[in-house]
């Protein structure tokens, strides 16, 4: 089987999405499916060829099976260097010869019936405008932007996902044809971009990088126009669940601190980092950096967001994933207009936290929440009594979660649960309600992140947008007032 050695955490994400399908169904849907990432002269573009760098490193990530096509058949050795790239993403990987049943197709040249029969998910880019078809070729256009680029590899990992899920999902809908520009973000049938040579950031900084970060660093690392000095600030290693979605993380990475993959991965000259390993508070305390102008959010929790903004960054972008959404939001004068933490202000009440671990771990009595709370307020190990109470609720071998027995709760929770080791272990459907992304809602996000510094410090739109911005990855966008890119004011 050649499904990634993380793929408990791949079905965790599967599973939010789909809410349906029983564990050996879904896998039964990834291993019967052969994937085709197809290309032509265009990859010799910036465009082009990030286009093609995002389809491989989303792709990679969950299908077992993938055949790269050379259209133009004269790239030996960049099929070469693509497998490569695959294979450190998911050692089990297979690159298989043959007829693939859906089709990625990046530049000018028509995938014909001779190489599949299946749909084909044209995509490409124009300077700042997104490109897709399901009929016909799109191209990549010759610009040094890869935002459109990269969201275009997103958009087509997003139907190859409908496609290979499609019985598992009600009313399934395949983008159609569109453009989509990251100036107005709305989609148009002819949008005029402006030309950009060089941006000035000065300096400004990321707070985490974690797989929303990731796509923001691709973005940045894909930018040869960019002037400025990075600081980026991540305090963790990467896990080996990190990979479902981190698309700059390879299996070699694992257990290393992940700032070694941005030193190790940005190359632009004109691009210099500051890396600090270290959480947001470590990091003011330690440079004694009081007056930060310019910050990049893509945090995951309510508390980190409330300790930056209480910084008082002069302005700030942020950038998150929720189940089955993207968004953006705008913070470029504190006092006047909504802050980071109005933006997630609760308007229905919420489970607490101990809440929602017993029910994750099939502990849904009252008593056994008050059982939990006390585990985690006191950061109480893993014992005996508490594994066999979960092994019970699950139908699963107490054996199974031996291997958990002394860590505390909290990292025990992290690992069986949003790591998706129980999920796998169970039997049936999931009923675990943990947020996990797919790859393509983070990756697409973090180059929206970057992509909304460049406009805002390149002054690149001519009204400025509301406070915040939604996109529906999973729905199809249209050439018309598009209901699922939705922006609105706090």
């Amino acid at each position: 089987m050649a499904l990634a050695d993380y793929f408990s955490k791949d079905l965790l994400a599967i599973s939010q999405v789909l809410k349906k399908g029983t564990n050996t169904q879904l896998q039964d849907a990834l291993n019967k499916t052969v994937v085709g990432i197809a290309f032509d002269d265009d990859v010799e573009t910036l465009e082009g060829k990030a286009t093609l760098d995002m389809t491989v490193r989303l792709l990679s990530r969950l299908y077992p099976k993938l055949i790269f096509i050379d259209l133009s058949a004269k790239r030996p050795k960049l099929i070469n260097e693509l497998t490569k790239l695959s294979q450190a993403i998911n050692s089990k990987i297979e690159i298989v010869e043959g007829n693939p049943d859906v089709v990625v197709a990046i530049g000018r040249t028509p995938v014909t019936s001779s190489v599949t029969s299946g749909p084909i998910f044209y995509i490409g880019s124009d300077e700042w405008n997104v490109k897709f078809s399901s009929w016909k070729p799109v191209g990549s256009g010759s610009s040094l932007v890869p935002f459109g680029a990269g969201i275009s590899g997103c958009i087509g990992a997003s139907n190859v996902f409908r496609y290979v899920f499609k019985d598992f999902l009600p009313d399934v809908e395949f983008d159609e044809e569109f453009s989509l520009s990251l100036i107005t973000l709305q989609t148009v049938s002819v949008e005029e971009s402006p030309s950009i040579k060089s941006v000035v950031l000065d300096d400004f900084t990321l707070i985490g990088f974690g797989a929303v970060g990731n796509g923001a660093v691709w973005a940045l690392a894909n930018s040869p126009f960019i002037e400025g000095k990075l600081t980026l600030v991540e305090p963790e290693t990467l896990a080996l669940t990190n990979l479902q979605r981190y698309i700059l993380a390879e299996e070699s990475y694992i257990e290393k601190p992940k700032i070694d993959i941005a030193r190790d991965y940005v190359k632009t000259p004109s691009l210099k980092l500051n890396l600090f390993s270290g959480d947001w508070v470590g990091y003011l305390n330690s440079e004694k950096i009081w007056l930060n102008k310019f910050v990049l959010v893509a945090v995951d929790n309510a508390k980190d967001r409330i300790g930056i903004q209480s910084s008082l960054p002069k302005e700030l972008i942020n950038s998150y994933t929720e189940n089955n959404l993207i968004g953006i939001s705008r913070h470029f004068d504190f006092g006047n207009e909504a802050c980071l933490i109005c933006t997630y202000m609760p308007n229905e009440e919420r489970k607490s936290h101990s809440q929602e671990v017993a029910e994750n771990l099939g502990l849904p009595q009252p008593q056994m929440e008050r059982f939990i709370r006390d585990y985690l307020y006191y950061n109480k190990p893993a014992d005996e009594q508490l594994l066999k109470m979960v092994a019970a609720a699950n139908s699963i071998d107490y054996s199974d979660l031996k291997e958990f027995e002394g860590i505390p709760v909290p990292e025990f929770y992290s690992k069986v649960v949003c790591g998706g080791a129980l999920m796998e272990l169970r039997k049936g459907e999931s009923t675990i309600s943990v947020e996990a992304p797919l790859a393509f809602q983070s990756a697409m996000a973090g180059i929206l992140l970057i992509s909304e510094l460049v406009v805002r410090k390149g002054k690149l739109r001519k009204e400025e947008l509301p406070v915040k911005t939604d996109f529906y990855p999973l729905l199809p966008i249209r050439n018309e007032i598009n209901p699922y890119i939705y922006s609105f004011s706090l």
